[in-house]
C-alpha cells in the first residue's frame, strides 16, 4: 500500500512523520505537496480514501470506513 499526502503546507515531511506515528501508518508516503495528482483524481478535501490498483485505474473513491477500504482492496486484489 502506498500512501500519498497532499495540502500538506511547505514543508510537509515532519508533519506526514507525526501523522503515520500517531495512526501507525507503516509503507511508502508519497508527498504531493502541488496537489496536482489529487486534482487530476478528482479529490476535492482531505481526507479522501481511494483505491488505486497497479495500472493506475480508480478501483473506490470516497471510502471512509475501514471496513469498506478493506472490501475494496480486497474486490480489487481479486481481480
Amino acid at each position: 500500500m502506498i500512501h500519498i499526502d497532499i495540502w500538506e503546507g511547505s514543508d510537509p515531511r515532519p508533519e506526514v512523520e507525526r501523522f503515520c506515528e500517531m495512526w501507525g501508518l507503516e509503507g511508502t508516503v508519497l508527498l504531493d505537496e502541488t496537489g496536482d495528482y489529487a486534482r487530476s483524481l478528482g479529490v476535492r478535501g482531505v481526507p479522501t480514501n481511494l483505491v488505486v490498483d497497479a495500472d493506475g485505474t480508480v478501483r473506490a473513491f470516497g471510502v471512509s470506513r475501514i471496513d469498506e477500504l478493506e472490501r475494496a482492496i480486497d474486490e480489487m486484489l481479486r481481480r
